[in-house]
């Protein structure tokens, strides 16, 4: 028999804890969640990636690829939601979130190693309403840059943020209904888009302002659910439903830190200037971002013929950094709150990728260290992750649970299997996407992480505000996500115990009959 289904529209919902959605389903709350979950595949541990930040992990979601060295192996080359690029002179600094014309280079950014969603569809109409990650297709709202900034002006500066953010809510819905309604207004071919992928960023604006906790944030759930409830109503009653496959999602999970902290006496007393592009004295460390967890790009030796390049410091540089020439793998644990270090060996050539990692144990101020390993690359990666001595030196306290402490015996293994023995512990899936994280030339020297108890809130080396809400840590609250695939009736119903975001893709390619690019690491769910 013909599959029924040859259309799909994939949903990313900003910001979204997946514990908190299946708690607010259980209770009642989300009655059209809770349709879409008894109709179709669903799974309460679906894993987002490394950075949990809206980029890179939308990039995944949309690509069914993560990260890595995108110039030679197939993956995308987002690495974090700002970045400092180091193949031009001088640098260049990204800002995909308050820059937004940077946003518009994001799709020349990922690469040609890679493919959306719209690129591995072929033929027929494809829509992107609201998301930026859009390469491929033919429609996308706002239509233009000037739209774009009125759009963005409109939703940050509102004087009643929850009426805007409903506002900007059915303003996703009532446009990708438009293009089902009257798809000549938008396409060429009077036909409604067989690929559409729609993004509410409501609840992230939302929740960096008040917390997942507020009624504002709350509300705002239940009025995505009436809202999808109603796209879910009119697809039925124009008679396309049955043959359309919706995915549902979100991107990172979220967590409320207790304050804010400040970075300027450390980074002075360790002699560190930060950069600025439009100063003589450009400065020798730029801090990308820093909420809870920070990516420190450092200056490597002058280069003798161009002072503006900055060089990729080595393993013995960055031990010895400086005028003070001080071991900012040992100093910058004196940043107040941070527990976790994070750093990479630039300097090896046979396809081969070590990570330094350390954890400052906060009760004795003991430092432990361990390293991950990886070979190979794309979906044949495999990675291993070795302890410095013993158990006592885990850094993400695998070897506490029955399961993951299987793998702590110096062997590598595929990020499936890691997926398998860690989803349901802090820092799911890290040995793996640490690894592919810090191939990207683009990445950071180092990494630091806190519990989440302090966060920095810079961008560039600038503070941005006082909000005490973020999700970038690897605990569950932000590393965990919902995914739910439903619809039409030929979807089969059944809960996933967990699955990977790059999973997406291909399952949706599935559904439609389809193949993946070359590049999905992911694998079919269905």
């Amino acid at each position: 028999m013909k599959n029924k289904l040859n259309r799909t529209i994939l949903c990313i919902i900003d910001d979204l804890r997946s514990n908190q959605l299946f708690n607010f389903i259980e209770r009642g709350f989300l009655p059209n969640f809770k349709k879409l979950i008894d109709n179709g595949i669903y799974s309460k541990n679906c894993v987002t990636d490394f950075p949990s930040i809206t980029y890179p992990t939308q990039v995944s979601i949309i690509t069914g690829t993560y990260t890595g060295d995108y110039k030679n192996e197939l993956c995308h080359g987002i690495p974090v939601y700002n970045w400092m690029g180091r193949d031009t002179s001088p640098p260049d600094l990204r800002n995909y979130g308050s820059n937004r014309l940077d946003i518009f280079k994001m799709n020349d950014d990922l690469g040609e190693n890679c493919q959306t969603l719209f690129e591995m569809i072929d033929g027929g109409n494809k829509s992107s309403i609201t998301q930026f990650i859009n390469r491929g297709t033919d429609y996308f709202f706002p239509e233009n840059k000037l739209k774009l900034i009125l759009f963005y002006l409109y939703i940050r500066n509102s004087i009643n943020l929850s009426k805007t953010m409903a506002r900007a809510n059915n303003i996703v819905v009532n446009k990708l209904l438009d293009n089902f309604k009257n798809p000549k207004r938008y396409f060429n071919i009077k036909e409604p888009p067989i690929c559409s992928i729609i993004w509410f960023m409501s609840p992230d604006v939302l929740l960096h302002k008040f917390g997942s906790d507020d009624k504002r944030y709350k509300l705002n759930l239940l009025h995505i659910d009436a809202v999808l409830g109603r796209l879910i109503t009119e697809l039925d009653n124009l008679g396309f439903l049955d043959e359309t496959a919706i995915a549902i999602t979100s991107d990172h999970g979220n967590y409320g830190a207790k304050r804010v902290g400040d970075l300027n006496n450390t980074l002075r007393a360790l002699k560190l200037k930060h950069y600025h592009p439009r100063r003589k004295v450009h400065g020798n460390i730029n801090i990308s971002e820093f909420g809870g967890v920070g990516f420190f790009y450092f200056k490597g030796k002058i280069n003798a013929c161009n002072s503006k390049i900055w060089n990729y410091p080595t393993l013995s540089e960055l031990e010895n950094y400086g005028l003070k020439r001080i071991n900012l793998t040992d100093e910058l644990f004196k940043i107040d709150g941070v527990e976790l270090l994070y750093y990479n060996d630039n300097y090896t050539y046979d396809n081969t990728n070590k990570v330094f990692l350390k954890r400052k144990l906060i009760d004795d101020e003991r430092v432990i260290e361990g390293t991950l390993e990886s070979k190979g690359s794309g979906k044949n990666m495999k990675t291993r992750y070795l302890l410095k001595n013993d158990e006592d030196n885990d850094i993400f306290g695998y070897s506490k649970d029955e399961k993951a402490s299987k793998l702590l015996n110096g062997k590598y293994y595929s990020m499936d299997e890691w997926l398998d023995a860690t989803y349901h512990l802090d820092y799911p899936l890290y040995p793996d996407l640490i690894c592919r994280h810090f191939k990207n030339p683009r990445s950071a020297d180092i990494i630091l992480s806190t519990n989440g108890n302090i966060i920095y809130n810079l961008v560039h080396g600038k503070k941005i505000n006082n909000d005490l809400f973020q999700h970038d840590i690897g605990k569950r609250e932000s590393s965990i996500v919902p995914l739910i695939i439903s619809g039409s009736e030929d979807i089969p119903k059944k809960e996933i115990p967990f699955c990977k975001i790059t999973d997406i893709v291909p399952s949706l390619l599935a559904l439609l009959g389809k193949s993946s690019h070359k590049s999905v690491v992911g694998k079919s769910i269905i």
